[in-house]
């Protein structure tokens, strides 16, 4: 698609779709400053003051870009809001200049992933040489209980120059 195509499709686009493509360049544009993902800017993930430092807390708004036809939020998105979470904590709190990669993962619903916001709770569950196993809660704001998950991730060593 060319530039002039571009702005052709952007110009016939309805208010809620123009929202959508704001909320996509703003994603963009940060990801360049925080170097965050851009998915985790997109879904607008935050990192949360966690008096814990064993523990790691990061959130996301719901809105309704996330919401199913039911009006509750994809599994598929807390799924992700739950694996960034793990991954990140590792990332901060653990490594240095090593990263991790998702291993495997398993996630149980407990309630519909409804409200103003997600919060994902992550501890490390136990470290055997470069695998890393993780747990993560994940809550709406009203403190329900919105899924339980855990993930292996793989720790992958930088060298050091």
């Amino acid at each position: 698609m060319t530039n002039q195509e571009l702005m052709q499709a952007i110009g016939q686009l309805s208010e809620r779709d123009v929202k959508i493509m704001e909320r996509t360049l703003s994603a963009l544009t940060n990801m360049k400053e925080n170097k965050y993902p851009f998915l985790g800017n997109f879904l607008g993930v935050i990192e949360e003051t966690s008096d814990n430092p064993d523990i790691f807390v990061c959130s996301m708004p719901i809105t309704r870009e996330v919401l199913n036809p039911y009006r509750i939020v994809y599994g598929g998105i807390t799924a992700t809001l739950a694996d960034m979470a793990m991954g990140w904590m590792l990332e901060l709190r653990i490594s240095g200049k090593d990263k991790f990669v998702t291993l495997d993962m398993n996630i149980n619903y407990h309630k519909a992933g409804t409200g103003k916001k997600l919060t994902a709770t992550t501890r490390v569950l136990n470290q055997a040489q470069d695998i890393w196993q993780m747990a993560c809660d994940i809550h709406n704001d009203k403190g329900e209980l919105v899924s339980t998950s855990t993930g292996t991730f793989l720790q992958l060593r930088r060298s050091k120059e």
